[in-house]
């Protein structure tokens, strides 16, 4: 794989000091701690001897719940087909119902989305929002003071504002500041009418290549999944031994519960600029300053931005990565993955092995006798890291009717020279946008199966809302794409599509029909009780 060409980054920072009777840090360089832990096994790769202390065995974002990317989403626009959306959420788990002190972005973290155009791993646009809180009457421990029919209400006593800028190498455009955020979803007395605040959040942004739409606020968690499936990878709608041997309806662990999400609407003509190529690579970011100081009713943040949370792919982190890996990760820009996984150091090996020979495939065949289609599974890193080049004829499911297309058909890797990284890539090519002419997406989007189904605009190629991401990747482990994507013999059998099934299909609400597309966030009044 010479073709692909691999680029390493560093960075350096700085700490101030001060008494340690008046203060109290924090350390919030968590990229260093993951490289540091890259280092040495890079270091004792070549002397020859392991140091005795070991990576984290648990993931440090999972207490850094405002920093917490929990889903990346991007797709071709369905009602402007000349856009592409890119949604990202955080903070996962919210219970609507979460006062007095409500859940809100954090205003000492950087959240970013970013788009690479060229293939290169690295960002062309990123798009930066940095938030800011202020509370209207400290005297009163109430986060609205009556009912909130705008997000200009006086009633509304905690408002949250952001500024956006685009970064583009070392040029940065501001396009907006002060953007109102809406407020969360409290219940029908202080919030009667969610929607109108949610639609009240979109923001509509002027550019040279057209008009941006952006919106940041709470929204239901679009993603869905039964979270029993970590009971040793069961399957509660199923029967034994992948199930119960009481099977029962699926659950929605993640039903009721809110995130906050970021999404950016943006013509492609823009997306594209610079480039000759029609695949985009897409992931989010969060940042926290290096060191973050306590004092007597005060934190205050300093030092250089640091890289605390990354996603591209759904679930990579969470089932893909082993616990060695998954903060470290966190810390890593993508054009870095493959110089990682191709550098023959025990992180390296660790990190390549983890996609060529995946544990929930060796989970599957141990407990349940799924077949695994071959060693080494170059079907995955096609999957994650390079985009898809068919390897066997294929038929899609068009407007037209089915068509076979022969191997060799690119969906979604970037032309030439380029480098294999774990983000969401999508073509937008107008052959891959749905509705319009000479479009090859299916006329009824297949969410179920995604690519696998024929859909040529579903997942893995991009990600839609309505994607079901968790039973398109469990097929895909199971080895459902091997024979197109390698072009080797592989008899997948058909009948794992009922089996590899959770027993949700849809989100617990159903998403709008414009952007954002993301659903109202739930009332406190309606949250689940147990």
């Amino acid at each position: 794989m010479s073709q692909f060409r691999n680029n390493k980054n560093s960075s350096n920072t700085k700490h101030k000091r001060k008494r340690n009777h008046e203060i109290r840090k924090t350390n919030f360089d968590r990229g260093r701690i993951g490289r540091c832990a890259f280092s040495q096994q890079l270091y004792c790769a070549k002397h020859g001897q392991h140091d005795g202390e070991q990576p984290p065995r648990s993931p440090l974002i999972s207490q850094d719940p405002s920093a917490d990317t929990t889903d990346v989403y991007a797709f071709v626009s369905p009602d402007k087909p000349d856009t592409v959306t890119i949604i990202g959420s955080w903070i996962p788990l919210e219970g609507p119902q979460g006062g007095p002190n409500y859940y809100k972005f954090g205003d000492d973290v950087r959240y970013t989305l970013h788009v690479d155009n060229n293939g290169d791993a690295k960002p062309d646009q990123s798009y930066r929002f940095n938030f800011t809180t202020q509370t209207q009457n400290g005297n009163t421990f109430l986060y609205n003071t009556g009912p909130i029919d705008s997000v200009s209400s006086n009633n509304l006593n905690v408002v949250q504002t952001y500024a956006i800028e685009e970064a583009n190498g070392e040029k940065v455009t501001k396009w907006g500041e002060n953007l109102i955020v809406p407020p969360v979803c409290i219940g029908p007395k202080s919030t009667p009418d969610c929607d109108k605040l949610m639609a009240s959040g979109i923001q509509k942004i002027s550019t040279p290549d057209g008009e941006m739409q952006v919106f940041a606020g709470p929204t239901d968690d679009p993603f869905w999944v039964d979270l029993l499936i970590f009971d040793l990878l069961s399957l509660r709608a199923q029967k034994a031994p992948i199930g119960y041997d009481r099977p029962s309806k699926g659950v929605d662990g993640l039903k009721g519960f809110n995130v906050h999400s970021i999404a950016m609407q943006i013509p492609i003509k823009k997306l594209l600029k610079g480039s000759t190529d029609t695949v985009l690579g897409v992931w989010a970011t969060s940042e926290r300053r290096a060191t973050k100081t306590y004092s007597a009713g005060a934190v205050s943040s300093e030092g250089d931005w640091v890289q605390v949370s990354r996603l591209g792919m759904p679930l990579v982190n969470e089932v893909v990565l082993p616990l060695a890996l998954k903060d470290a990760f966190n810390s890593l820009p993508p054009d870095q993955d493959y110089a990682l996984a191709t550098s023959g150091t025990p992180a390296g090996n660790l990190l390549l092995s983890s996609v060529l020979t995946p544990e929930l495939q060796t989970l599957l065949g141990a407990l349940y006798g799924v077949p695994n289609p071959g060693k080494p599974r170059n079907d995955l890193l096609t999957i994650f890291l390079t985009g898809i080049k068919t390897g066997a004829e294929f038929t899609l499911q068009t407007p037209g009717g089915p068509v076979k297309v022969p191997a060799g058909t690119n969906v979604n890797q970037p032309a030439g020279k380029f480098t294999p990284a774990e983000v969401i890539r999508l073509n937008v090519a107008e052959a891959f946008r749905p509705g319009v002419k000479g479009s090859l997406c299916a006329p009824k989007p297949n969410y179920k199966l995604g690519l696998l189904g024929g859909d040529v605009c579903g997942f893995p190629n991009g990600r839609r809302l309505q994607d079901d991401v968790t039973e398109i990747e469990l097929l895909a482990v199971a080895g459902a794409a091997y024979p197109v994507i390698t072009g080797e013999a592989f008899a997948f059998n058909a009948g794992l599509i009922k089996v590899l099934n959770d027993g949700i299909d849809t989100n617990d609400k159903p998403f709008k029909a414009n952007f954002p597309y993301l659903a109202t966030p739930h009332r406190g009044l309606d949250f689940r009780s147990c």
